[in-house]
This record gives C-alpha cells, sequence and structure tokens, in this order.
C-alpha cells in the first residue's frame, strides 16, 4: 500500500528546494542520492525540509545572515542548512531546540560509483553530518545509505515523517518497479 494514498493535498518538494511552513498539508519528497533534513520544532508546531542535491561547491561565498560562507545555492547541502537555520531563527526558533532527521544518500545508480571514490548520496550524508556537528546539534531519526530510493511524507505542522523504500528493479540504469516497501522512521 503506497503511504500516499488518501492525501487529498500536499506540496511536492523537487530537488533544490526548501520548505519552512506551519502549514497541516504533508510535503512530499523522493531522494535516490540526494538528501533532505528534517526540522522540527515541538514548541512552535513549525518544520523545515530541504532536498539537496550535492555536498558543496568549491568557492563560497557569504550569502545567508549569521552562517559561514556557503555554496551558492540550495543545490547544495551546505546552503539548504544554513538556510533552514536562518529561517527558524527568523522565526524565533533555536534550532538546537529542534528535532532533526535525515533521509536519503543511496547509491541508486551504482555503476557510476567507481571502487575508491566515495558515491555522491555518501559524500551528501557525510556532508550534512559535519554540519550537524559542527553545529553540535543531533540527529534523532535517520535513514541513509543503502541502495533504494525513498519517498518521504513530512507533515511540518506535527513533525511526524513517514518513509516508503522505491524498489529499484534495475540498480545499473535507475530503474524502478511497482513493488514498494514501507518503513517508518527509527529513533536513536
Amino acid at each position: 500500500m503506497s503511504l500516499s494514498l488518501g492525501l487529498k493535498k500536499h506540496y511536492f518538494l523537487h530537488p533544490g528546494q526548501i520548505i519552512v511552513t506551519a502549514d497541516e498539508n504533508p510535503i512530499v519528497t523522493v531522494l535516490g542520492s540526494c538528501v533532505s533534513l528534517t526540522v522540527y520544532s515541538p514548541e512552535r508546531r513549525i518544520g523545515g525540509i530541504f532536498h539537496a542535491l550535492l555536498p558543496e561547491y568549491i568557492e563560497k561565498n557569504r550569502v545567508i545572515k549569521n552562517s559561514p560562507p556557503v555554496s551558492p545555492d540550495p543545490d547544495y547541502v551546505d546552503y539548504s542548512f544554513y538556510y533552514i537555520k536562518n529561517r527558524m531563527s527568523d522565526l524565533g526558533i533555536d534550532i538546537t531546540r529542534t528535532r532533526l532527521m535525515l533521509f536519503g544518500g543511496g547509491d541508486v545508480l551504482q555503476s557510476l560509483t567507481s571502487g575508491t571514490s566515495a558515491s555522491v548520496g555518501k559524500k551528501n550524508i557525510e556532508m550534512i553530518k559535519s554540519i550537524i556537528e559542527k553545529e553540535k546539534l543531533k540527529i534523532s531519526a535517520e535513514d541513509t545509505g543503502g541502495t533504494k530510493a525513498r519517498k518521504i511524507i513530512f507533515h511540518p505542522g506535527s513533525g511526524k515523517t513517514f518513509l516508503e523504500y522505491i524498489k529499484c528493479d534495475n540498480p545499473v540504469t535507475g530503474g524502478c518497479a511497482d513493488g514498494k516497501e514501507n518503513r517508518g522512521t527509527h529513533s536513536r
């Protein structure tokens, strides 16, 4: 059974997009090697999520106030994290009092990964985890890596998050079958 059945109104988060809202309507995104971080404030009932494609860009600038130099746009993990952190701060939310959940970073296109170099998915995971560690934050739930794509359904007004694996029948080309495996998030 698909997790998206019964969703009357929802937002679809495309790669390179960020949403911060108190809206009750769920946000849906699909991840392969990309990563998403959900940030939820239980005190304010406001949530944010990003869908980043790449870890970082070589040239960085100070484009977000109160953040270190970052990549130029939300296609990158570092920009996306600091954008959400800054937006939450603008709303009076201390990010240290939020719940963070991390998803994605899968090796869904195995033919593009060479033996010794890390895949884009692994680099995305490493980048967001290094930022979270540098910011002295903790991840409350995580589902990263592996070889399957994921569908994430995030309810920003409640912080509830659902995960559905998308079974890929041809990992060399990235082709996916209709078979799906549902899973909830796990806490640490």
